[in-house]
């Protein structure tokens, strides 16, 4: 399983529902929760995956789930004694990952996204992501191409989102990789900085065919924003939206509120921007994931109400009390 913080009650209830079911099942938990906070791994939970998971699975796999010193990048619980391994390297180059396997899930027509980079240099304090993923990598313009052209094939789709947290940091690369893919007549949604647009950027953009362009603005105060480090002015926030809109894309803002820094009047600011400049949005309560600069020590995983709702818990901790009856269905069926 992979989980977040905001669901990570889940990830445990699973856990300790399929240890009732059956104890010899292996649990693997990888994901960012458990990279920043590796000894909230439950005892239901067989061994925990700190950061990259490809190669680090991968060698569990051949050694039968089985946790030792010799894997890296991993937590686990011997004789009740936690135990943690050194640090996995990052996998470099990128292009060393073979493309996924998306025939695996069938060929239905349904939306398809794609990574083409990990990491963010920015360092904003409420972000795990640059924490998480160490430095920035990016796939060679081909292996993108190419990944994109697969998708394309097996998908027949027309319009494909590209979930890098900041696609366009480098200009350039986004110049090949629009030339590579000039003719498979897809459009695109992106996520980009307020201070990385510019002219040059968007007509390359407006070239790839880009139709949506979302951006983290967080706040339109200058003290908010510094606060949190988020790397960009109001001045920035402002020229990008006017670039976007000359350039006719459709712009998404999301933005953070409830910082301890922020006032009525800083709030005020942030809504003017909005409604001035007609965006559509997401507004936020800062949150203090864990690994973030601004975390305050937390256990009390529920607090973190996104995806993680008491009625769902109550119903599966109700399942849970059903184990015994379907242990013996289980059984049945297996004969």
């Amino acid at each position: 399983m992979t989980t977040i913080t905001e669901n990570y009650n889940l990830a445990r209830l699973y856990s300790h529902i399929i240890k009732r079911f059956n104890p010899h099942i292996k649990v693997i938990l990888g994901g960012v929760h458990i990279s920043a906070v590796p000894y909230s791994l439950s005892k239901d939970m067989d061994i925990g995956v700190i950061g990259e998971g490809e190669q680090t699975f991968l060698e569990l796999l051949r050694n039968d789930f089985e946790p030792n010193q010799k894997v890296k990048g991993i937590v686990y619980r011997k004789d009740d004694v936690f135990c943690k391994t050194e640090d996995r390297p990052l996998i470099k180059p990128l292009d060393l990952i073979p493309h996924p396997k998306r025939d695996m899930f069938g060929s239905e027509k349904r939306e398809q996204y794609i990574f083409t980079s990990r990491g963010c240099p920015y360092k904003c304090v409420f972000c795990f992501s640059s924490r998480f993923w160490k430095q920035v990598r990016f796939h060679s313009p081909e292996y993108v191409a190419e990944e994109i052209k697969q998708i394309k094939r097996q998908f027949k789709i027309s319009y494909l989102s590209i979930y890098d947290d900041t696609f366009v940091l480098d200009v350039e690369r986004v110049n090949q990789i629009k030339d590579l893919i000039k003719d498979l007549k897809l459009t695109y949604s992106i996520n980009a900085r307020a201070n990385l647009i510019t002219d040059k950027l968007a007509r390359i953009l407006k070239d790839m065919r880009v139709v949506t362009i979302g951006i983290g603005f967080e706040s339109n105060s200058p003290k908010v924003l510094e606060y949190l480090h988020k790397g960009n002015t109001v001045e920035d926030n402002q020229k990008a939206v006017d670039i976007l809109r000359k350039h006719k894309f459709f712009l998404y803002g999301s933005f953070i509120r409830d910082t301890p820094v922020e006032s009525k009047e800083d709030l005020k600011l942030t809504y003017n921007f909005i409604r001035r400049n007609h965006i559509p949005y997401d507004m936020y309560r800062l949150m203090r994931y864990p690994g973030t600069p601004i975390y305050d020590e937390c256990e009390d995983w529920d607090s973190y109400k996104v995806y993680c709702y008491e009625s769902k818990i109550a119903k599966l901790r109700k399942f849970v009390a059903q184990i015994k009856p379907l242990k013996s269905l289980y059984g049945y069926l297996r004969k």
